[in-house]
Parts: C-alpha cells; structure tokens; sequence
C-alpha cells in the first residue's frame, strides 16, 4: 500500500517521461510523412513520365515556421529526390509539407529540355 502523499513518479521522472514520449511520437510522425513522401514522389514521376532515381526521398529541411493566417506554429519539412527523363541526367524534386498537409510537389519539367 502507497503512504497517502506518498507519489509514485517524481516531478524529473514525468518530465524525463514526457520527452521520451515526444521523441517518440515526432519519429513516428517523420516516419509517417517520409513514407508518404515516397509516395507523392512516386506518383509525381509516373505523371510526368519521367523516372525517380534511387527510389528514395530525403528529408532536406526541417522548420518552424509561423502561420499567417492563425497565428499557430507548424513544423515545415523539405523532402528532396531526383527524377530523370532519360537516366542520364538528374534533376531535383521537392516535396513541402507543412504539419502533415502537403503544401507542394515540384519537378522542375522545364530544365528538363536539354536532356
């Protein structure tokens, strides 16, 4: 039996608790986006026609950034790729998502022409 006023966690404790548990979450999240970076990137290349190199995304930029409209801040992640028309060249993509809504997706089609 627990002495009335007796805690179980310290103070020290729940906070260590609590970072933990944001880490956590915040890699999960990150997990969960860079999946579906893969994904829109996937989709991006098939539309154009072109083909992603690597099949892999990378997260190239990771921010705080405040909302105008609100007020509220959100988490602005940059998710790069290459892609190529031909396989002889590579050209940048960029995925933007701010919070977990996908703000853009961006193939640089036009310096494509020299290819």
């Amino acid at each position: 039996m627990i002495p009335l006023g007796a805690s179980i966690l310290s103070f020290g404790d729940l906070l260590i608790l609590f970072i933990v548990v944001g880490i956590v979450f915040f890699w999960w999240q990150q997990d969960k986006l860079h999946r579906r970076a893969l994904a829109l990137a996937k989709t991006a290349c098939d539309r154009a026609d072109v083909q992603l190199l690597d099949d892999s995304v990378g997260l190239r930029r990771l921010r705080l950034r405040l909302r105008r409209l609100n007020g509220h801040f959100i988490i602005e992640r940059h998710f790069g790729f290459e892609f190529s028309p031909s396989g002889a060249a590579r050209y940048p993509g960029l995925i933007i998502f701010h919070g977990t809504a996908v703000h853009s997706v961006d193939l640089d089609l036009s310096r494509t022409l020299a290819d």
